[in-house]
């Protein structure tokens, strides 16, 4: 199977996934890794992928075009990396100066993921709202069985769907006049 390639005004090759890469890089939101990832290669071997694409004598290709889209970016918006940079830092003198230190750190992390120095990793574990109510059920288990302090509850509590098919008690309603110092939940 052939890559799908694209040529450049110079007449040279790049794949998509390389074309892909380039532009992740340029966009400066990921790691080099992550880059790779986002671009189609394997998640064992991103980061090898990575800093093969990213040396300069293995895909000299592939560097030219991140130089080629940063210097677009920079014709088409009128931002440079150090112009960037320097903003951002007289933004922090002044917020510093002025006692807005808050700010002033805001300015200093953006600085630093502008200069490579930081990447904003974000991962989301799992989300509730991509489980089923199975996994719920058994996750919160899991949890009650690891933290059982957390789950004390000072009430007594009455099932308030006693009529209605199929809830088994999941609906509950606290006493509070009938406070005690013990876990005592009805029983499904």
């Amino acid at each position: 199977m052939t890559a799908l390639v694209e040529k450049r005004d110079d007449g040279r090759l790049l794949t998509n996934r390389q074309m892909t890469f380039a532009r992740h890089i340029v966009e400066g939101i990921y790691s080099n890794a992550e880059c790779a990832r986002k671009s189609g290669y394997s998640k064992d071997t991103a980061s090898v992928h990575a800093s093969r694409l990213l040396n300069g004598r293995d895909y000299p290709l592939v560097i030219a075009h991140i130089t080629d889209l940063r210097e677009e970016r920079e014709r088409r918006y009128g931002v440079t990396t150090i112009g960037q940079l320097e903003r951002l830092q007289k933004l922090s003198m002044g917020a510093e100066d002025s006692g807005q230190f808050s700010a002033a750190i805001n300015a200093e992390k953006i600085r630093s993921a502008l200069g490579g120095l930081t990447v904003d990793r974000r991962e989301q574990v799992n989300t509730i709202d991509q489980m089923s109510r199975d996994e719920i059920t058994a996750r919160l288990a899991k949890l009650q069985s690891s933290y059982p302090q957390a789950f004390v509850i000072d009430a007594e509590f009455k099932d308030v769907t006693e009529n209605e098919q199929g809830t088994g008690g999941e609906l509950l309603e606290s006493d509070t006049g009938k406070s005690t110092s013990k876990n005592t939940c009805d029983k499904d």
